[in-house]
């Protein structure tokens, strides 16, 4: 189990003040970039927790290790949640646009998800968008509905903690970095805050020559005005080799990131775990999209071409062939080990057991957390069959949410174990709606829970995603790293759910003022003029694919679960790697860059910078030296997207 440090009462008053800045300063900021940009700003979760630590110093009380802690781990809540009430507006727009009705979506959406025809109209023209009762079933579903997911991702996550973290005692590196940079800030060791600082001077100055200057200088290089290519956002170039092969290796992708930002985070793991990604991403993307190619087996609306850039290549052939790939290497990474050696999960369980008799530190009792578990599955169960008229097959139902949703968490809490990311396995309510049979739509749109309810959209240089913290596996590595401070469980699912709450409070208060300032889309709100028509055309475009089952292929999936079968069984017998599968699950989702990446680093950290250093200066130093500089590169990139908030929302002034 994780090295446990003293403990500490982490749930303070200045941990709420800090979630009431968190929601109601920083989460506006958010929200009014994402309507202008279509983008989420890239605000780097440091950036807030020093400014608060600083100022706490300066006030003569000082934060301590867990308060700082969980101000960090949840300050992407708020993150993830200032824009819940816009998507609201934002599905009304998708059920009233264009693109659905001419695609037919239209008549098929139920009033439960959005309002439609002449309700839209007119809630076009009230001043205060909420305030109407075509709102009351959608928000309440919505909201009742999270509260019960949450439920069944904490209880998931707190299992995978067990099993994974006490029981496996994986090495969740990206926690690990956390706490160590926590511990700095705190405890301020002279030679721990040089390296943090000069990483962070570093990070500083590369992103101003690679992103801020190229971003000012930009339109005049080019003789005129310019508008903000998304393609560069938060990247700082590629070197895409993809077209250079078209002659030699028709449909093969390779691509190096040159930004730093996509190398630094490789130190924080071992080779063999770096390896093993990269050659989930390569076999995928270089190998078996050179096959597609030569066999020709891409569909007839998406046959291949010369110039086909790595972005694209990713992005279709996960479409059309790698998704319900990957979908059967998931079920196999969690189904074969489960099948061939149950011993984690039973001692998992077995730990579990034991919490009845520990102290307060823990969330509750065993019995209660499974009857809690299986209390907010039914309920959603119920819920969602209510909402096809008790006609959805509710065994299916109940599988989906039950096993569907511990599936989802345990491949994705290993991977995070093992990597820097967890596996958010694409579209399972949507395989299991399609193999039911069920032929009304109204499935489609009941907001199951996160961890079954992922999908993939764009894949490219333009993506910013922001995961949602509130995943089983987060959970799980949030348990880890309060372990490693101290902090009792209790006050780590409390500050959470403290935090979620008040920034659902503040999402609907700053969308309904945004609203009332301008409707949305308005002129007010350039992305909701210049995006959402686009976004609109593909997410019903979507609709059509996933109703159909085109994304679906049972041959793909059961290659995949064939194929994933086999790799475990070789790996764990013969090469005594039992989560190799998972790794390269991992690499394949995370794509060639990063997975490059992050092998390069890896190897140059391990190879190059421990043998100069001495392994006990650098595993000492690594933790701090990337957390600086990704703090240094997320301030300049926060100033970057300021200038643009700026730029863009001075359209509106009448010269």
């Amino acid at each position: 189990m994780a090295t446990e440090y003293k403990k500490t009462r982490a749930l303070t008053w200045r941990v709420y003040l800090g979630f009431i800045f968190a929601s109601f300063v920083i989460q506006p900021v958010i929200m009014q970039f994402s309507l202008v940009s279509n983008w989420y700003l890239p605000f780097a979760t440091w950036i807030p927790i020093i400014l608060w630590a600083e100022l706490a110093n300066y006030m003569r009380s000082k934060l301590t290790t867990g308060e700082l802690y969980l101000l960090l781990s949840f300050q992407a809540v708020s993150f993830a949640y200032a824009t819940f009430f816009i998507s609201f507006v934002r599905n009304m727009y998708y059920a009233n646009s264009i693109a659905a009705k001419s695609l037919g979506i239209t008549p098929y959406i139920p009033s439960w998800w959005a309002p439609i025809g002449s309700v839209a109209e007119r809630l076009m023209k009230e001043k205060l968008i909420f305030f109407n009762e075509a709102w009351t079933i959608p928000i309440t579903l919505s909201i009742l509905m999270l509260l019960l997911s949450l439920i069944n991702e904490i209880v998931l996550g707190y299992l995978s903690y067990k099993v994974f973290a006490v029981s496996e005692k994986l090495e969740f590196p990206a926690a690990r970095a956390s706490v160590q940079t926590v511990h700095t800030l705190v405890e301020r060791p002279t030679d721990m805050m040089r390296a943090l600082f000069l990483s962070a001077l570093l990070g500083c100055i590369i992103a101003l020559f690679v992103k801020i200057i190229p971003y000012l200088i930009g339109p005049f290089m080019i003789g005129g005005l310019s508008s903000y290519l998304p393609e560069y956002f938060g990247g700082g170039g590629y070197f895409d080799i993809t077209t250079y092969l078209d002659a030699i290796l028709p449909g093969a992708a390779f691509i190096i990131p040159l930004d730093v930002v996509w190398y630094i985070y490789g130190f924080l793991i071992p080779v063999r775990i770096a390896l093993l990604q990269f050659i989930g991403a390569f076999v995928l993307y270089f190998m078996g999209t050179y096959i597609i190619t030569s066999y020709q087996l891409w569909p007839a609306e998406s046959l291949w071409v010369t110039g086909w850039g790595y972005w694209t290549l990713q992005y279709r052939s996960l479409l059309y062939f790698y998704v319900s790939l990957i979908i059967g290497l998931s079920f196999a990474a969690v189904v074969i080990p489960i099948l061939v050696n149950p011993k984690p999960i039973i001692m998992g369980i077995k730990a579990l057991k034991g919490t009845a008799v520990e102290n307060r530190r823990t969330i509750s009792s065993p019995i209660s957390l499974f009857i809690l578990y299986f209390v907010s599955s039914l309920s959603l169960v119920f819920i969602t069959w209510t909402l096809t008229e008790f006609a959805y097959p509710v065994w299916i139902l109940f599988i989906l949410i039950v096993l569907g949703s511990f599936f989802a968490v345990y491949i994705s809490t290993a991977s995070l174990g093992l990597t820097l990311q967890g596996i958010s396995v694409p579209y399972l309510k949507e395989l299991a709606i399609f193999y039911s049979g069920y032929q009304k739509r109204d499935i489609w749109f009941v907001p199951l829970p996160l961890s079954i309810s992922s999908s993939i959209t764009y894949v490219g240089p333009a993506t910013m995603s922001v995961s949602v913290p509130v995943g089983g596996s987060a959970v799980a590595q949030g348990f880890f790293g309060a372990d490693l401070i101290g902090i009792n469980h209790r006050d780590y699912i409390k500050g959470f759910l403290i935090l979620m709450i008040l920034s659902l409070i503040s999402s609907f208060f700053y969308t309904t003022l945004f609203w009332y300032i301008s409707p949305i889309p308005s002129n007010a709100y350039p992305a909701t003029i210049v995006r959402w028509p686009v976004d609109a055309l593909s997410w019903a475009r979507m609709q059509i694919w996933i109703w159909t089952g085109y994304l679906f292929k049972t041959d793909w999936m059961l290659l995949g679960f064939g194929v994933g079968a086999i790799t475990y069984i070789i790996t764990s017998s013969l090469l005594k790697m039992p989560y190799a599968l998972v790794v390269l699950i991992s690499g394949a989702l995370l794509g060639i860059p990063g997975a490059f990446a992050q092998l390069v680093a890896s190897i140059l950290g391990d190879r190059f910078l421990k043998p100069k250093f001495g392994s006990t200066n650098w595993y000492k130093y690594r933790s701090v030296i990337v957390m600086g500089y990704v703090l240094g590169d997320g301030l300049m990139e926060t100033i970057r997207a300021l200038i643009i908030l700026a730029a863009k929302s001075s359209w509106l002034l009448p010269f």
